[in-house]
């Protein structure tokens, strides 16, 4: 008879013969050790490791009572549940969760892998290490494990029996009461709190009728939401990791609920980390290093999350239902919501609740403890009340800012606020092999970088505006079409060369009028040409320095427009400008805004007119918001009102963009430019066009041959409006750009000086700059090669 025949709660010594009983894992002269290692609420878990060998098991058992309260008591059943998902999750993840090698019904236990190499993640948190594969892993291992057991994806009737099979009633209640019942509620009496806390919590959280009601819509949603399987308990003690790589465990609350659950308990956990050390790291570098790692994979797992979930939504949907991409975008929006109101939850039952967490027990300072639970209610609060605008990273940050700079105003570490200038608008992310770029739709209201790396989604991207502007829409091709030449896979060069061609038309198709997107795509393509006889991994390397070179070149080309275009006016004057050829158009600086900007660094206090730029306001929602965003003077105006300012006298000279300039000096820009161009001629008013060389095609003799995009009338009759403006059956005309003629245009600034009438001519002058210029970098670069 075995001692393992009735159920009883193990010690360390007992645990040593079960597993020489159960398994074969350990050789029968093996010198085991056990030592219980649980940080967790629930179960006892013990590594086991033989010294001979230095091999190790780990134990988990389920007791009958809480290690937090003997007043609370459970199924052991729960060992059963977490056996099994833990298979489960193993398939859909490989190599993210421990191998399970026995489930004993009897003893309650697991027997599984030890994750041997790492450690808890929450005691790395405490000792403040960073871990630079977490965020890109524990995305994976969200959107894998939660999108692919829901009724999008699996089969309705397998998906409810599996519901069924993964029931857990018991560990549910313990949620439902020690997250959003008893820390707002207190009906237990059992909430657990300094005593100096005592004021704050009862005016920001007993006394919150909204918060309380905000909770129990989230508690209701807990209960009733089945939405997908999920972990349950996702916190950073149910991590174990290493510098590369990271485990989940620890799943014994699982079921199926909303996703958002654990995607908001993995968002506060972090926010934990952060608040132990802006507490506790005394070097400000330190802290800046630590805390701004919690804060940036804070934000990256939010936005890993969206991108990897919206890629595997469309490959792996199988409900008819689901495959609409308006139903895609609200159920992807709902999931964002509930996670930014779990993660309030999660802050709010660890600071005022029983089950406290050790990020924040461990700040030895009552002082600075105090403060970090304020800052984390503060920032939980925000996250429930308003959690329908928390839809990326850059949400967080703002909120975690807010809630910091509101206890400790003069907080150094999450400051000073950042503006969208100090975003990219247009970069490559090495590490992740991917095209980051600000999505300018969603300006002014929010800023949210996207990480791009399918060719579809450039390709998007590109075509709805989420990048704009001629120069930077060359640089994200650029980029673009080197990330797809990674990805080809060809065993010959005529292969290679073929898919590249496909790809690079693909791409160029997005956007018909910016002649930067087709000069940058025969600028990649000439490499891949000049290359034919290189191995093709140095052709994708040659293409990947040919992309850097084109983003660095345009930093250049703007900062020299700048330069020539600072030259035409002086320090007070007023200029107009229309759409945006800013900074959001390019790199850096801008065209038409980097004589502004150049300005503005030089004390010039110029006043700047934005044209409103009808229909989708790129002169409102960016160029104002940038340049307000730098320091400078700004006033937005309607379209039709900017001749009723010139004629006041208050500009002084135009400076506006282009997409493309045909060989007799025609300029096509954004709709609504010609319009500008005719009054200020009228008034005597110069007008300047801002165009890199890259952007003048001698190809096309004249503006008429520039082809004009043609965009849906909803930009026009309902886009930016609750109810549509258009009766229905009216349609609308609605072109993207409009050519000014070259007798309207003052001159021309480029990168190599002003060109003025006859274009034909002065275009020779700037393009030979341009040659000689070429034809010296050469020479010294073969001088630099000892050629």
């Amino acid at each position: 008879m075995s001692l393992f025949d009735k159920y009883f709660l193990m010690k360390e010594e007992d645990v040593i013969v079960y597993v020489q009983e159960k398994t074969s894992f350990f050789p029968k002269d093996a010198e085991l050790s056990c030592k219980e290692i649980g940080d967790g609420n629930l179960n006892y878990v013990f590594r086991i490791v033989d010294a001979k060998t230095n091999r190790s098991l780990i134990v988990k058992q389920a007791g009958d009572q809480l290690r937090i309260s003997d007043e609370m008591t459970l199924t052991r059943d729960r060992g059963r549940i977490e056996a099994n998902i833990l298979k489960l999750q193993g398939k859909l993840c490989p190599g993210l969760v421990p191998e399970v090698f026995l489930y004993d019904g009897i003893m309650s236990a697991i027997i599984m892998e030890d994750m041997i190499g790492h450690t808890m993640m929450r005691t790395g948190l405490v000792n403040h290490e960073i871990y630079p594969a977490f965020a890109d892993q524990i995305t994976t291992f969200l959107a894998n494990t939660l999108l692919l057991t829901s009724d999008v994806v699996m089969d309705h009737q397998q998906k409810k029996e599996l519901t069924r099979e993964f029931i857990n009633p018991e560990l549910c209640d313990i949620t439902e009461n020690l997250v959003f019942g008893e820390p707002l509620l207190d009906y237990n009496k059992r909430n657990d709190f300094l005593p100096e806390m005592a004021d704050f919590i009862e005016k920001n959280i007993y006394n919150d009728e909204e918060l309380k009601a905000a909770v129990a819509d989230l508690k209701f949603n807990f209960m009733n939401n089945a939405q997908s399987l999920i972990h349950g308990d996702l916190h950073t003690g149910s991590i174990f990791i290493n510098q590369k790589h990271t485990f989940v465990f620890d799943p014994e609350f699982a079921f199926f609920g909303p996703m958002g659950y654990d995607i908001g308990n993995v968002l506060a956990n972090l926010f934990f980390a952060f608040a132990n050390g802006n507490a506790t790291i005394a070097s400000l570098d330190e802290k800046k290093h630590f805390c701004g790692w919690c804060l940036c994979t804070m934000m990256e797992v939010l936005d890993l999350f969206k991108e990897k979930f919206s890629k595997l939504y469309d490959e792996m949907v199988t409900d008819p239902s689901a495959k609409s991409p308006q139903f895609k975008e609200a159920y992807l929006k709902q999931i964002l919501a509930d996670s930014a109101g779990f993660a309030g939850t999660e802050c709010i039952r660890r600071v005022v609740g029983i089950a406290h967490n050790k990020d924040i027990m461990v700040i030895e300072s009552k002082e600075k403890r105090m403060e970090a639970e304020r800052i984390l209610l503060l920032f939980a609060k925000n996250l429930i009340l308003h959690r329908d605008t928390f839809l990326s990273g850059t949400d967080y940050y703002a909120a975690a800012e807010k809630a910091v700079h509101a206890i400790d105003p003069a907080n150094e570490v999450i400051g000073p606020k950042r503006t969208i200038l100090d975003y990219d608008t247009v970069a490559l992310d090495e590490y992740k092999h991917a095209l980051v770029i600000i999505d300018q739709t969603k300006l002014p209201n929010r800023i949210e970088i996207l990480s791009l790396t399918a060719q579809e989604d450039i390709w998007d991207a590109i075509y709805l505006l989420k990048v704009r502007g001629a120069p930077a829409i060359g640089v994200a091709a650029a980029i673009g079409i080197y990330l797809a030449a990674r990805e080809i896979e060809a065993d010959d060069y005529n292969t290679f060369y073929e898919k590249f061609k496909k790809a690079s038309g693909y791409l160029n198709s997005s956007r018909p009028t910016a002649v930067n997107l087709s000069w940058a795509l025969k600028r990649m393509e000439q490499i891949v040409i000049d290359s034919k006889e290189l191995p093709l991994a140095e052709i994708v390397e040659l293409l990947h320095k040919e992309a850097l070179k084109i983003r660095q070149e345009d930093i250049d080309v703007c900062r020299n427009i700048g330069r020539y275009g600072l030259s035409l006016v002086k320090p007070g004057d007023g200029l107009l400008t229309h759409c945006n050829a800013g900074q959001l158009a390019t790199v850096k600086y801008g065209t038409a805004t980097a004589p502004m900007y150049l300005g503005h660094e030089q004390g010039y206090n110029f006043k700047i007119y934005c044209d409103e730029t009808r229909p989708l306001l790129q002169g409102a929602r960016l160029t104002s918001f940038e340049l307000a965003s730098a320091g400078m003077d700004v006033t937005v105006l309607c379209d039709n009102m900017s001749a009723s300012l010139m004629r006041e006298g208050k500009v002084n000279a135009i400076f506006v963009g282009c997409d493309r300039v045909a060989a007799n000096g025609d300029a096509a820009n954004k709709i609504g430019t010609s319009m500008v161009a005719l009054a200020a001629k009228r008034y005597g008013i110069p007008f300047y066009v801002c165009a890199p060389t890259s952007t003048i095609d001698l190809s096309t003799a004249t503006g008429s041959d520039i082809v004009i995009e043609q965009r849906k009338a909803s930009e026009v009759t309902s886009m930016w409006y609750k109810e549509a403006m258009v009766a229905d059956g009216i349609d609308a005309y609605n072109p993207a750009f409009d050519v000014t003629d070259q007798d309207l245009i003052t001159g021309i600034v480029t990168e190599f000086g002003i060109a003025y009438p006859p274009y034909t001519e002065s275009f020779k002058e700037i393009f030979l700059r341009k040659e000689i210029k070429k034809t010296v970098e050469e020479i010294v670069d073969n001088l630099d090669m000892g050629i």
